[in-house]
């Protein structure tokens, strides 16, 4: 085995795993905010998934997809938490601001 097929399998396996606890967290976490931070792996395990592709075929066109199609999960899977759990904020209180002008009147609060 040369160390470019050593290298691209455990880029594989570290990068399948990653997926399979974002999909074993997002099964087991009772609240939806916990949930969130689950889907956030993905990105990475596809990322690391594009990594062994690179590894394995090189910089060629298969390789080039690989990692651009990895750096956008990566990019937009962090705004997608991000406007998902605003969203969800939204829903429960009527404005992603509410409890936060409740905490500035409590005394005590920073």
């Amino acid at each position: 085995m040369s160390w470019r097929s050593v290298t691209a399998t455990v880029l594989l396996v570290a990068g399948c795993s990653l997926e399979g606890v974002a999909v074993l967290g997002l099964a087991v976490m009772r609240d939806v905010y916990d949930r969130l931070h689950y889907v956030s792996l993905a990105g990475y395990g596809a990322l690391l998934i594009a990594g062994a592709i690179v590894v394995r075929e090189s910089f060629s066109l298969l390789g080039d997809k690989a990692l651009a199609t990895g750096g956008v999960l990566v990019v937009l899977g962090a705004v997608l938490v991000h406007a998902t759990a605003r969203s969800l904020r939204v829903r429960e209180l009527g404005d992603w601001r509410g409890d936060i002008e409740r905490h500035r009147e409590e005394p005590g609060a920073p």
